[in-house]
């Protein structure tokens, strides 16, 4: 109760590591996620995912398409099996799988914060509104996939399950966030076009967004928290298997 309240106080305005808070739990021990055969057996015969083809959704050659579980487990590294050739990326992103696949429920835990009422930038921040306010997705993919720079206009609890993942954050003042559009994307207002993991960002974000931006990787077993409107983007390292909490 006291590590939630001096969460909910104190710790909830800046993004934060908990490393090994979900070594416990059984995604990682007795119901592997990092096994492709478990999750072949969670799923039922003939389940079709939506995947996003390409590195990065902001590609000109980047779409969407229907495929089989299977098939998309099948292109990917695992413990207990090697990827099948074709050379295309498949990235199973922003996905409610565990409505699809039900037994995956119990294997993670709702992170308590995610129930915690917080203040954002001096004002009540707002939650899904579904009924549970709470939104959660899976991001499974390969090596090398990439999620640009972009907010989201909920606090964010993220969860890697399988394989490591590298993080950029920073922070949405007025300052960084006009630098960071300056290079918009033209159909969505808030991503932007800068490739923040590249060895030079260029001189109009040296000044502005880099004194104040931090990256992380993640391993097996962490959670990331970061707030509401915080500017970040995510790659990748090897077979990836994250679960994200909006809440």
């Amino acid at each position: 109760l006291r590590l939630f309240s001096r969460f909910q106080s104190l710790h909830s305005k800046q993004p934060f590591i908990v490393a090994d808070y979900a070594r416990d739990w059984p995604a990682l021990n007795e119901h592997p996620w990092r096994r492709a055969s478990y999750l072949r057996s969670v799923s039922g015969p003939g389940r079709v995912v939506p995947v996003e083809v390409g590195n990065n959704y902001l590609l000109e050659t980047w779409k969407q398409v229907i495929m089989s579980w299977d098939s998309f487990l099948a292109s990917l590294e695992f413990e207990d099996q090697e990827p099948s050739g074709g050379g295309e990326l498949f990235y199973l992103a922003q996905h409610d799988l565990f409505m699809q696949m039900p037994a995956l429920q119990d294997d993670f835990t709702v992170p308590d914060y995610a129930y915690a009422s917080l203040v954002s930038d001096g004002r009540t921040h707002v939650p899904p509104s579904n009924e549970n306010q709470l939104v959660i997705n899976s991001w499974l993919g390969p090596r090398g996939t990439v999620s640009p720079p972009h907010t989201d206009p909920y606090h964010n609890l993220y969860v890697q399950v399988v394989g490591h993942k590298t993080v950029w954050l920073a922070p949405p003042t007025e300052a960084i966030t006009a630098a960071m559009s300056s290079k918009e994307s033209s159909t969505l207002q808030n991503t932007s076009r800068y490739d923040v993991f590249a060895d030079s960002v260029g001189p109009e974000l040296i000044s502005t967004v880099v004194p104040h931006a931090m990256s992380a990787t993640l391993k097996p077993g962490d959670m990331l928290f970061f707030p509401a409107g915080w500017w970040h983007a995510m790659r990748s390292e090897s077979t990836s298997f994250s679960v994200s909490f909006w809440f």
